[in-house]
């Protein structure tokens, strides 16, 4: 009986200890891979809202952009394949399907993606598109930029 008690008392301690072991170990993310620094800069003279898209129906809004300011989002890049992804709260990786920005009132009728395809091809430490709302949000493909000297 005290042989029972003792192995469920470790496995009740494995189950507790092995998340936050997972939390700081693979919590993070592969030396190898790059992190670029993304801003979206508004073009349009209303405001604009943006969302990073996940699988399974997961987002990550981006806060909402005024006319003419921009805001950043950090994002990781594998090195092994070239996946994008945001590290989540418990080190997991958010792989990102897309980043589509719009209108703030009807948001889904004026969407349109920002093109990560370069960045999936090799990310650069800091980034910029620009979107410009018509119809739909038209952005443009991310392009390197220099890092302030300030």
């Amino acid at each position: 009986m005290n042989n029972l008690r003792s192995h469920i008392r470790c496995l009740a301690l494995l189950a507790v200890a092995f998340p936050c072991l997972q939390f700081f170990t693979g919590a993070v993310y592969a030396a190898e891979d790059v992190k670029t620094v993304l801003t979206i800069r508004n073009d349009s003279s209303e405001p604009l809202k943006c969302v990073i898209l996940f699988g399974h129906w997961v987002t990550s809004d981006i806060a909402d952009i005024a006319p003419g300011q921009g805001r950043q989002v950090d994002i990781m890049r594998a090195s092994k394949d070239g996946a994008l992804y945001v590290p989540r709260f418990d080190g997991r990786h958010m792989m990102i399907e897309r980043i589509a920005c719009g209108r703030v009132e009807n948001w889904w009728e004026s969407t349109g993606d920002i093109p990560l395809s370069l960045l999936r091809e090799k990310a650069e430490p800091v980034t910029e598109t620009h979107c410009q709302l018509g119809k739909r949000a038209d952005c443009t493909v991310p392009a390197r930029i220099d890092q302030k000297q300030g």
